[in-house]
């Protein structure tokens, strides 16, 4: 029986919390699958505005570079590592100038930040994850998108095993119809939660989006997000309680499955809002209990039978 999964965004802020100083406690491999979703390869833009198509690290190389995911990977083998392609806000939007171009461009330059990234085993890049916050071309999106997903997953050099998108509420339409055209290539769907238009104020409206989102897409395939970013809290439309409510509303259901869940982001989980006293990653906390207990019991319950 597979694990229940917990994604973290990593690397996202200037002053990004590094892989060494994320706390070994959360790498639950035992319990959980457990990715870290490294952030952002973003293009370059012509002066134009129009995107290139060449992607290029984001990251600061000192703390999430080759060398830094080496040791990870030593230390918790079973972590997988996972590129997001994309990036949040005005400045990094998915607008090609050339259709062709920007794909050549972009499996050429995001296969040489992956190939980066070896050990004695091979690529140590375990997926990738699509999250263009701002798309201003849903056909030339979709079709753009599956080509580099196609190309990148059938590199038997690369081995792709992972390939997420990050759908929210003002982009869903989008991301539907690039899941639609791949659906057997697109493993896992992480709704951004926090970007919601709407206030999603009680535990049943939590529910109910979810189960929108898994008539969409797939039961197995579909993570709730939560943002612990500043930025995001103070416009959020969610509550933390109302988030995990929802959370462990789903896994009570006899009709719904919670795969799993995912955090944007470890920088600013790991610097608690001053006007309170959380711990450090006190909702990574949380959830990994409530996941660990509902993944014990369904083994409890699949061994029985």
């Amino acid at each position: 029986m597979s694990k229940p999964i917990f994604r973290e965004y990593i690397g996202v802020k200037p002053h990004s919390t590094t892989l060494d100083d994320f706390p070994p406690e959360i790498i639950k491999t035992d319990t959980l699958e457990f990715h870290f979703i490294l952030g952002f390869a973003t293009e370059k833009y012509y002066l134009s505005g129009k995107g290139s198509g060449n992607f290029e690290e984001s990251w600061r190389d000192e703390f999430f570079g080759p060398d830094k995911v080496k040791i990870l990977k030593i230390k918790h083998p079973e972590v997988k590592v996972v590129i997001s392609i994309g990036g949040r806000g005005l400045e990094t939007p998915f607008d090609p100038a050339e259709h062709y171009v920007w794909v050549s461009n972009a499996v050429k330059s995001l296969k040489l930040i992956i190939q980066k990234y070896k050990n004695e085993s091979g690529n140590m890049i375990d997926g990738i994850d699509i999250n263009y916050e701002h798309i201003k071309w849903d056909e030339l999106f979709v079709n753009c998108i599956s080509q580099v997903i196609t190309e990148l997953k059938n590199d038997d050099d690369l081995n792709i095993q992972v390939v997420s998108i990050a759908p929210s509420e003002n982009n869903a339409s989008s991301y539907l119809k690039l899941y639609n055209a791949n659906p057997d290539d697109i493993n896992l769907v992480d709704y951004q939660f926090s970007n919601q238009l709407n206030p999603v104020s009680t535990e049943d409206a939590f529910v109910d989006i979810y189960k929108s989102l898994v008539k969409d897409y797939n039961p197995h395939k579909v993570l709730p997000g939560f943002s612990t970013d500043p930025l995001d809290t103070k416009r959020t439309k969610i509550t933390r309680d109302t988030f995990i409510g929802g959370c462990k509303k789903i896994i009570s259901s006899f009709q719904l499955k919670l795969p799993g869940v995912f955090f944007w982001n470890a920088n600013d989980s790991a610097i608690p809002q001053s006007d309170d006293e959380d711990e450090p990653y006190i909702l990574e906390h949380i959830l990994q209990d409530i996941l660990t207990k509902s993944g014990e019991e369904l083994l409890a319950i699949s061994s029985q039978s």
